[in-house]
């Protein structure tokens, strides 16, 4: 595997502020239209790095050149109902177009099924992302329906895509043997 999923720490935060600040993140995976400042991301990481539940934030990193390079979340955990909602992004450009997605998203969503014992985990794409459409397809995550003009970015409304994915679905031997075709 070229990637690993850590834990964050303080000194990451220069770093996921400079990702955060970026147009393209902020459109594609924030949805968020104001900049971050560094006081901001701090207080961020007060709140996550001492609570697992109900959010998890995964530190992606490359495992050869040992730098972080991404995020990966579950949030809204629910312990009971075992759900949970996914999100990735590689804020790193130069790791981004390498297939880096798909391990870290595999190993996420292997987190939460085997560790977390979730049955269904489920995310929200824009419709206009079809290289992100296209990884969680090839991860298993199917289609459940359209969520129309609920978001406001750059001036105009957005379409997302809700996806999910079952842990009966999850075929992990299927999944690793893709990953390292790729």
């Amino acid at each position: 595997m070229k990637t690993h999923l850590r834990a964050l720490t303080f000194d990451d935060a220069s770093n996921t502020v400079e990702w955060n600040n970026q147009q393209e993140i902020k459109e594609f995976y924030s949805s968020h239209p104001f900049f971050v400042n560094i006081e901001n991301e701090k207080k961020w990481y007060e709140k996550i790095l001492y609570s697992n539940i109900p959010t998890s934030v995964f530190g992606i990193e490359h495992t050869k050149d040992k730098l972080l390079i991404g995020l990966s979340f579950l949030t809204s955990i629910d312990i009971i109902h075992r759900t949970a909602e996914f999100a990735i992004y590689i804020g790193d450009n130069k790791y981004r177009g390498m297939g880096l997605s798909k391990e870290a998203t595999f190993l996420t969503i292997d987190f939460g099924f085997t560790n977390l014992g979730l049955h269904r985990i489920s995310l929200r794409v824009s419709d206009n992302n079809q290289t992100a459409i296209h990884l969680y397809e090839k991860c298993g995550f199917k289609t459940e329906g359209l969520l129309r003009e609920c978001y406001f970015i750059n001036g105009k409304y957005v379409n997302k895509i809700q996806m999910s994915l079952l842990q009966n679905e999850f075929d992990r031997v299927n999944l690793l043997n893709i990953l390292s075709l790729d």
